[in-house]
């Protein structure tokens, strides 16, 4: 098979601890940020990776990303009987971590985990359960991390009342002239400002305990066997920091309670199904439970609501700002994107009685 990709990138993938010679290096499809290729290697056997490129726009401090992700990954490597695998990152030729090519930009390679997969959404419980213990266990294995303290890449990343105010400047300055397509959602984001208000002084008041936590915890960032279906490795480590375990909980809530697309344009199928929500939280019990202090364990729902709504926040101003951060490929998905996580914190919102239920017969259950 003859080389595809060009000869930049070929060059680049010389620059990483390979052997062989190069059989093919091909787009990934899928993902928001950052750029990625697989690329096979052909010699005795034939190995795989996933070649990176990190965008400079998100991550202006791209070694930071870095040395977080490669401190992270040495502690999970080092874990005795470890229930998931841990993404490996193939070191360059001269020992680093990850290279710079001749713009700037910085590229990172992984071994690529064969016979597995990601998916978007799912109706499932069992596959989110499995999910959900997985970003549980991810936290757990890093309770004991005692190496250099991880930096701080995004700070104010899950900051609801600033992602508020963002929302709130795109919508004054207006630069991609869209306010009037997106007013009705912008009135109903910025009128929770005192719940997003409220979560923020639980994080920074009664839960000061700061853990290492993925800060993006989906669904499309667990791989699952194609086989067994159970959960081979936690993905996407670029937001992998100091934060909340109320944040991850928050995420999966947000991404996994409703077994629609992230753009799904017929609202009325948006909501929050309580058999999903049910296997989130038992599988995040499953995984990290025992560490949970009293105060996350009495905001967990809060943290649901918010993290939701904040994300809700965060793709209108994208989309005010004219997609400078969520790639866009209908001209209008990032209003897609809020409208359904409005959607699912307006559900979230209405049935908080019966969930809050749900999560105290979880947590019972986890106790006994």
């Amino acid at each position: 098979m003859g080389l595809k990709g060009g000869e930049h990138l070929a060059f680049l993938v010389r620059r990483f601890a390979v052997e062989g010679r190069i059989k093919e290096i091909a787009p990934l499809p899928g993902g928001h940020i950052n750029e990625g290729y697989r690329v096979e290697m052909a010699g005795d056997t034939t190995s795989s990776y996933l070649l990176q490129r990190l965008n400079p726009d998100v991550f202006p401090r791209a070694e930071l990303v870095m040395e977080n992700i490669a401190r992270v990954t040495r502690h999970l490597a080092a874990r005795p009987r470890p229930e998931t695998l841990t993404l490996s990152l193939v070191p360059t030729t001269t020992g680093g971590a990850w290279v710079n090519d001749a713009a700037g930009a910085c590229w990172r390679m992984y071994s690529f985990v064969r016979g597995a997969h990601v998916l978007e959404h799912t109706s499932s419980p069992g596959t989110v359960r499995t999910a959900a213990r997985a970003f549980g266990y991810f936290i757990a294995s890093l309770d004991d991390y005692s190496g250099p303290p991880l930096h701080i890449t995004i700070p104010g990343f899950h900051d609801a009342p600033a992602r508020l105010d963002s929302l709130e400047r795109a919508a004054r300055a207006d630069p991609a002239r869209r306010l009037e397509s997106a007013r009705p959602e912008l009135e109903a984001l910025l009128a929770q400002r005192d719940t997003a208000e409220q979560f923020e002084d639980v994080i920074r008041n009664r839960v000061p305990r700061r853990r290492i936590v993925h800060n993006d915890a989906k669904l499309a960032n667990v791989l699952l066997d194609d086989v067994g279906g159970n959960a081979r490795c936690v993905v996407d480590l670029d937001t992998v920091m100091p934060g909340s375990a109320l944040h991850d909980f928050g995420d999966m809530v947000r991404s996994m309670s409703s077994a629609t697309a992230e753009d799904e344009r017929d609202l009325l199928k948006v909501a929050v199904r309580y058999d999903l929500f049910e296997a989130i939280v038992a599988g995040f019990l499953e995984g990290c439970g025992p560490l949970l202090t009293a105060a996350e364990r009495a905001n967990l729902l809060l943290a649901g609501r918010v993290i939701t709504l904040e994300q809700a926040a965060r793709f209108l101003t994208d989309y005010l700002e004219g997609d400078r951060y969520y790639r866009d490929t209908h001209g209008d998905q990032n209003l897609a994107r809020a409208r359904t996580q409005l959607r699912l914190y307006e559900s979230l919102t209405h049935g908080r009685d019966d969930l809050q239920r749900i999560i105290e017969m979880c947590l019972q259950t986890a106790a006994g």
